[in-house]
């Protein structure tokens, strides 16, 4: 009974999370200046500002600064944490913009360029720098629907990792960019992991136990995908409130449910595969349910959201054995996330063998020095 009260100590396990961290990661400064022309830096801002925001913005964090005052405002640059350079194609460059471009990107802060209204500049402009034309992001209709899109993947590939859940929080633009590459990240870390962790399931004596530790682990990984969705779509900052009202969001924890009932053991004959394609499936599925209610306050019906579970497992499903096949033809682990599982893996099943073989040796040199040394006796029966 003490292994199967794991289970009930799932809200242990996820008040455990260090919260605070991940909110001080989401609340940290964050300050974006855009320099440009004119016209460019007024649908920056549109492009960052439009999307869903069902918790209203407290402040803005990004300025915009013309190509006419920007080499008058060094001090301003220096202190950005990011800067994008919003240039205009129809407009073109003058070749004073050129050169102050130029300084502007050989400042050290992460730039983006942001060409727009066109994939390349007027036939009369001077040229793009070079170095800041290799990171050039083409959006040339901001109206149409990739161009947020286009801008947020833009806007990620150069701004610190350490900052996107922040930038997130502040900028709607970019958080549906975010939320998707956190529950895709999320749900492959998952898979990996019930991946590496099948071996000791294999073992009928250490089976139950680790499946039960495998449920806390995969489930911690949902609550912290859940918390940093809904600080990403800048809901206040209180975890367990944020964990709490999610709980009915995401069906009754029908995908949990389901994701217990797998890896637990109940299933065997299902195998190592559909063991992944379910962990997969669960923190998908969970992860858009979270992200549809954080920015719509919607929730998905429960037949949507079991369609949506049975299709990420079909892609769990493939992933796995796409994995277990890099692994067998290479020989190499199953990434860095699964690798060091499997590691962690072995090495506690080794050592709980050993504990194990250690305590039944004592213990059969306890019962044997108890024992009276007694001859067998013998029947009249076996004597004839």
């Amino acid at each position: 009974m003490s292994r199967w009260s794991a289970l009930g100590n799932l809200w242990a396990t996820i008040r455990e999370i260090d919260a605070g961290a991940i909110r001080a990661e989401a609340e940290q400064p964050l300050h974006i200046v855009a320099v440009g022309h004119d016209l460019a830096l007024a649908t920056i801002d549109t492009l960052a500002y439009r999307g869903p925001n069902r918790y209203p913005l407290t402040s803005r964090s990004l300025t915009p600064l013309s190509l006419r005052e920007a080499t008058r405002r060094t001090d301003l640059l220096r202190s950005a944490d990011m800067l994008i350079l919003a240039v205009d194609s129809r407009i073109g460059l003058t070749e004073s913009d050129a050169m102050a471009l130029t300084q502007i990107d050989r400042l050290p802060r992460p730039a983006v360029l942001m060409l727009l209204f066109g994939e390349r500049l007027a036939a009369t402009s001077a040229p793009l720098p070079p170095s800041a034309a290799a990171r050039a992001v083409v959006i040339p209709d901001p109206d149409h629907n990739s161009a947020v899109r286009r801008f947020a993947e833009g806007f990620y590939e150069h701004l610190p990792a350490t900052q996107h859940l922040a930038a997130a929080r502040r900028f709607p633009g970019v958080r549906a960019v975010y939320a998707r590459r956190l529950i895709d990240s999320t749900s492959m870390t998952n898979a990996a992991y019930a991946l590496a962790s099948s071996l000791p399931e294999q073992i009928p004596i250490l089976g139950i136990p680790f499946a039960v530790a495998d449920i806390l682990v995969l489930t911690k990984n949902q609550a912290i995908m859940v918390y940093r969705l809904a600080l990403a779509y800048g809901a206040p900052p209180d975890f367990r409130q944020r964990i709490a009202e999610v709980m009915p969001v995401v069906g009754g924890a029908f995908v949990w449910r389901e994701l217990a009932r797998t890896l637990v053991g109940l299933a065997p004959a299902w195998g190592v595969v559909p063991k992944v394609g379910i962990a997969y499936a669960g923190t998908y599925a969970t992860g858009m349910a979270a992200w549809r209610w954080y920015e719509t306050g919607e929730l998905i019906p429960r037949e949507e959201l079991a369609r949506i579970a049975g299709e990420a497992r079909t892609i769990g499903v493939a992933k796995a054995r796409e994995l277990i096949e890099q692994a067998r033809s290479t020989g190499e682990a199953t990434g860095n996330t699964a690798k060091e599982m499997a590691g962690r893996v072995a090495d506690r099943v080794g050592h709980l063998v050993e504990q194990a073989r250690q305590r039944s040796h004592q213990t059969l040199r306890r019962v044997r020095h108890r024992l009276p040394l007694r001859r067998p006796s013998v029947s009249s029966n076996d004597s004839e």
